[in-house]
């Protein structure tokens, strides 16, 4: 008999549309998430429009809440730049040290939490970053998306460069499931262009989530954070 699926999904960028909208949705369902935060205390950089979490005492609260209820809270830098030398967005003063370091140091002075995993800010790893990111000591750390979701226990797996499928409005439940594999799924906005990057409407992911919800139900699959996810494949080898 074929082993579930396990299927992690993963927030990016601490948006405040994640925990007005999908967390709610997430504990109805008893399903648990990963969310990346960006590290600071200031409005989004690029789209103030785009409201983010300000770590004032009420989000540390409902934040440390939710890691009772077993969510997992990562780090997505501290001011979430591209990294890539090469892009046209690149920012010469790009620490990747301080990126990595930092945010860490200060999400576990918030959370009062051991953080273990850590995002990319849009999406890119060069190498500086990723070696910041180990020196740093995160377990995993999550890139993507380039197409491949889902990894199984029998192919080898760069646990600081974990691939991952951007969720879109109109998915397939069933695609995110294959047997045996841990499948990394990535969501920001939930609501409409205001609310973040490819959004999702609330109902729309309320379906997706019920869709997953019975899935699970039926053995099907197991929905674990992004860490518990890659210990898995880690167990498995």
């Amino acid at each position: 008999m074929a082993k579930p699926a396990f299927v992690s999904l993963t927030f990016d960028d601490g948006l405040r549309c994640q925990f007005e909208r999908a967390v709610p949705i997430l504990d109805r369902c008893t399903l648990t998430a990963t969310f990346f935060l960006i590290a600071n205390t200031y409005p989004w950089h690029e789209r103030p429009d785009w409201r983010k979490i300000e770590w004032d005492a009420d989000d540390i609260q409902s934040l440390r809440g939710m890691a009772q209820r077993g969510h997992e809270i990562g780090s997505h830098s501290v001011n979430h730049k591209d990294p890539d030398p090469q892009s046209p967005k690149f920012d010469s003063s790009f620490d990747p040290k301080f990126e990595a370091e930092e945010s860490k140091r200060l999400i576990e002075s918030w959370m009062g939490a051991k953080i273990q995993s850590f995002c990319y800010p849009f999406c890119k790893n060069p190498e500086p970053l990723k070696n910041a990111v180990s020196s740093a000591k995160y377990e995993q750390a999550r890139a993507g998306a380039t197409g491949l979701s889902y990894y199984s226990p029998q192919e080898s797996i760069d646990f600081l460069h974990v691939d991952c499928r951007q969720i879109t409005a109109n998915e397939n439940v069933s695609e995110w499931i294959r047997p045996d594999c841990w499948h990394i799924l990535m969501i920001h906005g939930i609501g409409g262009s205001q609310d973040g990057w490819c959004p999702i409407r609330e109902d729309q992911f309320a379906t997706q989530m019920k869709d997953l919800a019975m899935r699970r139900d039926s053995g099907d699959v197991e929905v674990v954070t992004f860490k518990d996810g890659a210990e898995r494949l880690r167990q498995s080898k």
